[in-house]
């Protein structure tokens, strides 16, 4: 009788066992549908691909929690595409399972803090190191940190008047351009003296050398000489358009360009270290205060000469060719700031 009772036993237990076991792949292995489907919050993050370090009582006295974790990939990866689907993932199964919190997640090997605002129903808002605008901040930081350099080319400048406006920092009051006959499409046209001008603000933007120009532009090059000629001087060309049969040089002062009967000139802005740090605390400035207007203000005091400034209800496009950037505001495509080549002028 007691090897029987002793059997019994045995045989529940290990039938619990099993239970416990199957109970366990059960769970490992059916599909998760829903953040009720994970136990923890351990769970959750290491479904989602990423490593879970520990959860604590928040040392920030606005959040609940504080949840270190090291994300699986970076923010943005080399080739300047983001992750930001594979984080917000993250953050919205979090909220999810934390509703009605206000939570971090932190990774401290990649120094980022993440304050979720988890509403009742499962939606969320957050910032990622204080940026409302993270994914956008980080993008143009990217496009500004791996602008190419483009080829420099040696060019001697020939030309009367495309010196004296190189000599003058391209100050449309400053040169004598001689006899304006009309105005076509922004540009002042000079036809005796054989080119067209647009300017800026106070400042040239483009001069354009037409077939009545007979002198020379560059050493040895016209505006009737042949492409393969102009290569044949100048090398390579840095820009080349075959569809509009158009090649471009860079050299330390001037965009040039060339195609049939015609010498397009451009500036190259010089680097002014002190604005730029201004531009940088301005931008700044927006993406932690969203204050546009306040913005603004501030963008045209410090670069008054714009090509564009338009304004409608909520939208804003105010574009920089000589600067070589534009900002729009209040689109969901390409909305911020773009930075560019000038080379782009073509």
């Amino acid at each position: 009788m007691k090897k029987v009772v002793k059997f019994t036993i045995i045989f529940l237990i290990l039938i619990f066992i099993i239970l416990i076991i199957q109970r366990i792949i059960a769970y490992k292995i059916m599909p998760k549908t829903s953040v009720d489907d994970f136990a923890t919050i351990k769970d959750l993050i290491e479904f989602d691909g990423h490593q879970y370090i520990d959860m604590k009582n928040s040392t920030d006295s606005n959040c609940k929690k504080d949840i270190y974790l090291k994300f699986s990939k970076p923010t943005i990866n080399e080739d300047g595409t983001t992750n930001k689907n594979l984080y917000e993932i993250l953050i919205s199964h979090v909220a999810a399972k934390l509703k009605n919190q206000k939570f971090r997640l932190l990774d401290e090997e990649k120094d980022l803090v993440i304050v979720v605002n988890s509403k009742e129903d499962g939606t969320a808002s957050y910032t990622i190191n204080n940026e409302k605008d993270y994914w956008e901040s980080i993008y143009s930081k990217y496009q500004i940190e791996n602008i190419e350099d483009d080829k420099i080319s040696n060019l001697t400048v020939v030309s009367q008047i495309l010196s004296n406006i190189i000599n003058n920092n391209w100050i449309y009051n400053k040169v004598n351009l001689g006899t304006k006959e009309s105005s076509i499409d922004n540009y002042e046209i000079y036809f005796d003296e054989g080119y067209k001008v647009r300017k800026i603000g106070s400042e040239i933007y483009n001069i354009i050398f037409t077939k009545n120009y007979k002198s020379q532009v560059i050493e040895n090059i016209i505006t009737s000489t042949k492409m393969e000629t102009i290569e044949s001087i100048l090398g390579k060309p840095t820009f080349k358009n075959d569809d509009y049969n158009i090649i471009g040089y860079k050299s330390n002062d001037i965009y040039i360009f060339f195609n049939e009967n015609e010498i397009s000139v451009y500036p190259i802005e010089k680097y002014n270290e002190e604005d730029s740090k201004k531009f940088g605390t301005i931008v700044s400035e927006l993406n932690k205060t969203g204050d546009i207007e306040t913005f603004l203000n501030k963008l045209t005091d410090l670069y008054p000469n714009y090509e564009l400034y338009y304004r409608n209800n909520n939208y804003t496009n105010i574009i920089y060719p000589l600067k070589g950037f534009e900002v729009t505001l209040g689109v969901s495509y390409n909305n911020g700031i773009t930075i560019y080549s000038n080379s782009v002028v073509v």
